[in-house]
């Protein structure tokens, strides 16, 4: 009896340890001073998918993914992905230079807030890109490249 009433356990365990468990979580909340001296909050992208990238002006993989991302503006416009660039950097005046120099400054460009690097504590490494749906849970993490097929839906 001991031995089935293990077993049954074991079988259990094994069954719900490999269940497929959702990985999104709610996005925290943020609120950043964009570049163009307007306020970015996630509650202005309630209901929209938001591809949040956090950046720097010294990192060379940033540079070319934002460039990439931004010769794909159409693209992302159209499977109504809305594009945030928070930039890691404290000196606004090289982060909007660096952003105009590139072209990324087709998007919204941020400098990230203490409060928000405290909030988004998974950023070690740049870029990373947190991709979050229309109800506020993120639901996809990119470090480095930023896979576009992956960000509007489709499977790679």
């Amino acid at each position: 009896m001991k031995r089935l009433l293990l077993l049954a356990l074991c079988l259990f365990l094994l069954f719900t340890g490999c269940a497929k468990k959702s990985t999104s979580i709610q996005a925290p909340y943020f609120e950043v001073k964009g570049i163009d001296g307007k306020t970015y909050t996630i509650n202005m992208y309630k209901g929209k998918r938001l591809l949040l990238v956090f950046w720097a002006t010294w990192c060379p993989t940033c540079k070319k993914e934002l460039k990439k991302l931004s010769e794909e503006a159409d693209t992302l416009k159209r499977a109504h992905v809305n594009v945030l660039l928070v930039a890691m950097d404290r000196d606004r005046d090289a982060v909007a230079r660096t952003a105009k120099e590139h072209g990324f400054n087709i998007f919204p460009v941020a400098v990230a807030s203490q409060q928000m690097l405290m909030d988004y504590p998974g950023v070690r490494f740049l870029p990373t890109a947190f991709l979050i749906d229309e109800k506020g849970f993120i639901v996809k993490k990119f470090v480095g490249e930023i896979p576009l097929k992956e960000v509007i839906g489709q499977k790679p």
